[in-house]
């Protein structure tokens, strides 16, 4: 049996076993780059006298001499890892006697004979110099971390020259697919030109005929008059004569409107009429769509003014990714709610939003998921980042109740927690309380704090919030008209939401929540909704002193659950 030993001797690990008989240890491998007998900056081999090997805190090793070329302003670099060593105040580092114990073991079993049986082992010969033999380790070592960073610069320059050249050939496409549709339209504006030459003359012809009539007409009253003022034989036998010969030369010229319209030019204009307008469809939907594309891509950039692409891709995104960002089709609200792969994709990647004009100003809501659900945050006022599909609010949050809406509560030592609302009926305190979670009116419920608890301690107990104006319950106006007209209902039960303030306009935006039922004998009116999760939040806020610390520090509207 042989026991396996492991020996550190600076930056170089040595494998070596025992053999129990002999009680030496012979070396197995040495498992380094470095020769374990040299100095890593002068390459001369380590003895016992001069160049003893010294052990750096660092773990590494070189010998006396270079470590005294090495210290600078009483501190030594180490020429391996490059970490700083102070001096010892002993003026030297420690000397590794576990190297030089290894380096006489290796000199000693050099010399020993072989066993009976056993073929001496061969030599310790050192790899072939190479062409950097005459520099240093750590110079060598440079030269390796250059290397490694050259050919990984390489590697991006071969990566970016196969993009390019992709991306090359797609323009290529795109060129040659520009030229033919470009050579349609072209065939389509000179048969629109010969369709218009053939209108011209059809209008010409018309015209003349015109004239033609209108000529003959005035005629034709002149022979009448004629008629009717005859007065003797010779004058009456004249008149009828030229008559006679007008109304036949009318009888001949009748079968003139035979020749309208022109069949040619009637089916060159129809024919050309349908394909031009066709063309303009298709590429009015193209460009259209190719507009979307661009616009839900660079939102942001549009906003600020920059009508430039945007600057900011996806990390780790190619040329083609890039592409397929730009160029994928319009995000829809049924792609939303069905939660399709590529709406989930921009979802988890924060990068949904909807988009809402606010007292002229666009302002957007984050939208994310959450435990399976889709939640719409209230609108804010920054920049849209880019690279973002968007929707409109209105296509999908609802413009009424019944909805449910969340809350997001937190004070100093907690963390954030959701209080989902229920709003099932369509009431006008309801529609607030909505449009308050939304931000879609401006004001919003989002960074308000909670400022009064009722009843504290006692059956009923309940807490108020909602002054988004002032935060001490003196102000939080209503936002819309008539709250009071609306089929609400009463509760003494734990989680129902209502209205504090009867016609109150100034304060009509606040809002109670009760958290702890009341007597059976008593109940709350005004209810308009219901808190179907986090009530054991609406509790331990309550329960903290001073309630005003607790801070509704985000809110909105509950997509799908």
């Amino acid at each position: 049996m042989l026991d396996w030993q492991w020996a550190h001797a600076g930056s170089c690990a040595v494998s070596v076993f025992h053999r129990p008989q002999a009680r030496e240890v012979v070396p197995f491998a040495i498992i380094c780059d470095d020769n374990v007998e040299d100095c890593p900056v002068c390459l001369n081999t380590f003895d016992d006298t001069l160049r003893r090997p010294r052990t750096l805190p660092c773990g590494h090793t070189v010998c006396s001499p270079c470590i005294d070329g090495l210290k600078q302003q009483g501190a030594v670099t180490c020429p391996t890892c490059r970490a700083s060593h102070a001096v010892p105040e002993a003026g030297q580092f420690p000397i590794s006697y576990i190297t030089e114990g290894l380096i006489r073991r290796l000199r000693r079993l050099a010399s020993l004979p072989a066993e009976p049986g056993k073929q001496a082992a061969p030599p310790v010969t050192r790899p072939a110099p190479k062409a950097t033999t005459g520099l240093s380790k750590r110079a060598q070592s440079l030269l390796q971390e250059q290397e490694a960073k050259v050919l990984a610069a390489i590697r991006s320059c071969q990566e970016e020259q196969s993009q390019l050249a992709e991306y090359l050939t797609t323009l290529g496409g795109w060129s040659s697919r520009q030229q033919r549709l470009q050579d349609e339209l072209q065939t389509l504006v000179d048969q629109s030109k010969s369709a218009r030459e053939a209108v011209h003359r059809e209008e010409s012809r018309v015209e003349g005929r015109q004239e033609e009539v209108r000529q003959k007409e005035q005629q034709l009253h002149a022979a009448l008059q004629s008629l009717r003022t005859a007065a003797t034989r010779q004058e009456a036998y004249e008149v009828i004569e030229d008559t006679e010969l007008l109304v036949e030369k009318d009888s001949q010229t009748e079968g003139c409107l035979g020749v309208f319209p022109d069949v040619h030019a009637v089916t060159t204009v129809t024919k050309v009429a349908e394909a031009s307008r066709a063309a303009l469809q298709a590429a009015t939907a193209a460009a259209a769509a190719t507009q979307a594309a661009l616009e839900a891509a660079g939102t942001a950039a549009a906003a600020s003014g920059d009508s430039s692409l945007p600057a900011a891709w996806p990390e780790a995104s190619s040329i083609a990714d890039r592409l397929k960002a730009l160029l994928a089709p319009p995000l829809t609200a049924e792609d939303l709610h069905s939660l399709t792969q590529r709406a989930r994709g921009l979802v988890e990647a924060g990068r949904l939003f909807a988009v809402h004009a606010v007292e002229g100003q666009t302002r957007h809501a984050r939208i994310i998921l959450e435990d399976g659900g889709l939640y719409l945050h209230s609108l804010q006022t920054q920049a849209l980042p880019n690279l973002t599909a968007t929707l409109q609010m209105g296509e999908v949050v609802p413009a009424a109740p019944p909805c449910v809406v969340f809350l997001d509560l937190a004070w100093p030592g907690s963390v954030a927690r959701r209080v989902v609302v229920s709003l099932p009926k369509d009431t006008p305190r309801g529609r607030q309380f909505m449009l308050l979670c939304s931000g879609q009116r401006g004001a919003c419920y989002a960074n308000t704090r909670l400022f009064e608890v009722i009843y504290e301690g006692q059956p009923g107990e309940c807490v108020r919030g909602g002054d988004y104006q002032t935060g001490d319950g003196r102000g939080g106006a209503a936002l819309l008209p008539h709250l009071d007209q609306g089929e609400y209902w009463q509760s003494g039960k734990a989680g129902a939401v209502l209205w504090p303030w009867r016609d109150d306009p100034a304060r009509g935006a606040q809002f109670i929540i009760i958290a702890r039922d009341i007597q059976r004998d008593r109940v709350w009116p005004g209810v308009f909704g219901q808190v179907v999760r986090g009530l054991e939040v609406v509790q331990e806020a309550v329960r903290h002193r001073p309630v005003t610390e607790v801070t509704v520090v985000q809110c909105g509207v509950v997509l799908s659950r």
